[in-house]
């Protein structure tokens, strides 16, 4: 991969993508959808990346009316994982975005792959139906599509739905602890331990849909533990309604970073976002 293009760049998926793959030297173009530029601590999040000279940033109309010719080995990657749980996914219905994504496919196949990042929500029987037109379209038009269906993941830039970011800001704040009904429990994944992952199964060039999975059993539990999060918070595990055909791997991540280690990070970092809590 010489070259890759995110979508929402600084979502919380989308945003450790963009620097995993700068670290490995690979030109980032971050497309901004609009919504973006509302998103919580934007600036610190622009310095952490802005003076990699491999970074550009455009809004969504800068980069449609490019006329560049793409000849470098480029992946674009989507997050409607992140759009899910912000819940904004419905950015999607809109024709002017939808277009422009399938037109750079359709217009670039010979050498573009695409990646979706999914909510492995997604592979229930009650997935978003505009979610999944949106997936049909694509893989139509393109070479190489490849779907990645995550659980809950966790690290630093974790948005506020999640109950592990709520816990962490509890643990020095008075705030209450809400369960979000759209964050899956069945298992959890540390945000480098994924975009490791992905990318090195983007880079295998073989199309389908990839679930990621910890391994471990009862693993966002024993996570949730770690944080002392209140057994009595009702929790949702919908491994049962899900339905894998034959074309879906489940991929265990090459490296689980241990809980003590990666929760650390994610706490400080919290604490570096709020110091007067």
């Amino acid at each position: 991969m010489d070259k890759a293009i995110i979508f929402g760049i600084y979502n919380f998926i989308s945003f450790h993508a963009c620097k995993a793959l700068l670290n490995r030297g690979v030109e980032v173009i971050g497309v901004q959808f609009g919504e973006s530029d509302k998103s919580p601590f934007l600036e610190e999040k622009r310095l952490e990346v802005g003076r990699n000279a491999n970074f550009s940033e455009r809004s969504l109309s800068e980069w449609e009316n490019r006329r560049e010719e793409e000849s470098a080995q480029t992946t674009l990657i989507l997050s409607i994982y992140d759009l899910y749980m912000l819940n904004i996914e419905t950015i999607l219905q809109k024709e002017k975005i939808t277009r422009a994504i399938i037109q750079f496919i359709k217009e670039s196949k010979n050498n573009t792959n695409v990646a979706f990042i999914l909510p492995i929500q997604m592979l229930s029987a009650e997935q978003d139906k505009a979610i999944g037109a949106l997936l049909e379209r694509a893989k139509g038009c393109g070479k190489n599509t490849q779907m990645f269906y995550l659980p809950a993941i966790y690290g630093p830039w974790q948005p506020p739905t999640f109950l592990f970011h709520q816990a962490i800001l509890a643990a020095f704040q008075k705030s209450e602890i809400l369960k979000d009904e759209r964050e899956w429990t069945g298992d959890v994944l540390y945000v480098d331990d994924a975009i490791e992952t992905i990318i090195k199964t983007i880079e295998t060039d073989n199309p389908g849909g990839f679930i990621l999975e910890s391994g471990k059993k009862n693993y966002w539990a024993e996570c949730a533990a770690y944080l002392q999060i209140d057994e009595k918070i009702p929790f949702v595990n919908r491994n049962e309604s899900l339905q894998i055909g034959d074309q879906i791997d489940i991929v265990s991540v090459k490296k689980i970073t241990p809980i003590a280690d990666s929760i650390s990070i994610q706490m400080e970092h919290v604490q570096r976002l709020y110091p007067n809590g």
